[in-house]
């Protein structure tokens, strides 16, 4: 297997594809996890090509983690996985997928568009921007992404085949461990976390009903193979600005649950709703803006999930199902809880697994971090034991906004 590196990567680019007509290209390596910079990598070894004409980004998938060395061995087959799926969401979203341009299978390196004309989610989220098109655009990517790869609409050989080609067991089995069980990498040399947050952990990896929920949902990731998942869409994984929104990271891709991926993502605002309502550098009404924004961006997000949801039931739904009533209705009350119980565990797994957690990293008072995270587990551990008793996106905003008021009240870290 080559190894391309900045030292010999203009070669490979020049004698591999037509991209560039000349020879003076720059090379960039990104790959490295920079908050500063406001990149975020952990797995793959990413470079941008360009000259004055034209950027493109080289990635190359390495027989290991890349953020944890050569001892963490790990398939590189993931970089054909992430290239295929890439492939087939844009026929589905090309508006919302990178397009590729080159695979190298042997040397496990493909070329995708450079989306630097955008800027990566989270950081912008820290900087308290506004996206008011996103909602729609990832409800519309997930609701289609999900249906169009689903026995809902695929014929069950064609639905059969794609679960055989993305088996991807490496990838899965990082997510199958990492969302779900705590110290699932406990070998690994962490950051240590603030022992405040390590006192609340304790206590709540201490009550089994908290681990057995975790495994039940695991369970549900493990053994569901409804649709052709992202696998890890968090909002370091999308690319945006208010008119555009490109994904991905698609190495972990697999054939999973249609709630995962939302529910992964929304983890993603719960944490920032409790980021932000502690920080302690911003003004009050400034500070409850956003964080209604943040609520309203959940709520926007299934809810838009369920209207195009509906939209490509009604219009290629298979015929077999169409005389079959109330199917649909069941798939979306399953989908709401199941969304509500993964946004949980990601969130509770991240906040103690002692890997940084950007949403939180950027808050420069000890005492807001502590009282920020202490808000997200009680959020979490609340939506993970209740996630079927709640029977509406409403519900769920109305029942985090009760715990903030709670917590402020009676359990804030002075």
């Amino acid at each position: 297997m080559m190894i391309i590196t900045t030292d010999n990567i203009v070669e490979y680019v020049l004698k591999n594809t037509e991209l560039f007509t000349t020879r003076q290209l720059c090379v960039e390596d990104i790959s490295d996890f920079n908050p500063q910079e406001e990149k975020e990598g952990f797995v793959n070894y990413i470079y941008r090509v360009y000259n004055h004409e034209k950027s493109v980004i080289v990635k190359q998938a390495r027989p290991y983690l890349k953020y944890f060395g050569e001892s963490y061995t790990l398939t590189p087959l993931r970089n054909l996985l992430e290239h295929e799926t890439l492939k087939l969401r844009g026929g589905i979203v090309p508006q919302y997928t990178p397009k590729t341009f080159f695979i190298d299978k042997e040397n496990n390196i493909f070329i995708m568009e450079d989306l630097s004309y955008l800027k990566v989610m989270r950081f912008q989220l820290n900087k308290m921007m506004y996206f008011p098109k996103f909602s729609k655009h990832i409800g519309e990517y997930l609701a289609k992404s999900n249906f169009y790869t689903s026995e809902l609409y695929l014929d069950a050989e064609t639905h059969r085949l794609l679960q055989a080609s993305f088996i991807n067991a490496d990838m899965r089995s990082i997510m199958e461990n990492a969302a779900f069980i705590r110290g699932a990498f406990a070998e690994i040399d962490y950051n240590t976390p603030n022992k405040r947050l390590l006192n609340v952990s304790e206590r709540v990896w201490s009550k089994e009903e908290i681990i057995l929920e975790c495994y039940k949902m695991r369970d549900i990731f493990m053994k569901r193979g409804e649709c052709l998942i992202h696998g890890d869409l968090h909002t370091s994984n999308i690319f945006i600005d208010c008119d555009r929104m490109k994904i991905i990271d698609m190495e972990y891709t697999f054939m999973g649950p249609y709630s995962f991926d939302m529910g992964y993502l929304i983890a993603n605002f719960v944490s920032q709703f409790s980021a932000f309502t502690f920080k302690s550098n911003i003004g009050e009404e400034q500070k409850e803006n956003y964080c209604c924004y943040l609520l309203n961006t959940i709520k926007e997000m299934y809810e838009y999930y369920v209207h195009y949801f509906n939209e490509c039931w009604e219009k290629d739904l298979k015929e077999e199902y169409r005389s079959v009533k109330g199917y649909k209705e069941s798939i979306l009350d399953t989908f709401l809880s199941e969304v509500i119980g993964f946004a949980a565990c990601a969130n509770m797994i991240r906040l103690i697994s002692l890997a940084g957690y950007p949403d939180y990293d950027v808050m420069e008072e000890m005492a807001d971090k502590c009282n920020a995270q202490g808000l997200s587990i009680v959020i979490d551990q609340f939506m993970l034991l209740n996630r079927s008793k709640i029977k509406s996106i409403d519900e769920l905003i109305h029942i985090i906004l009760d715990i903030r008021k709670d917590y402020i009240k009676n359990t804030l870290l002075k």
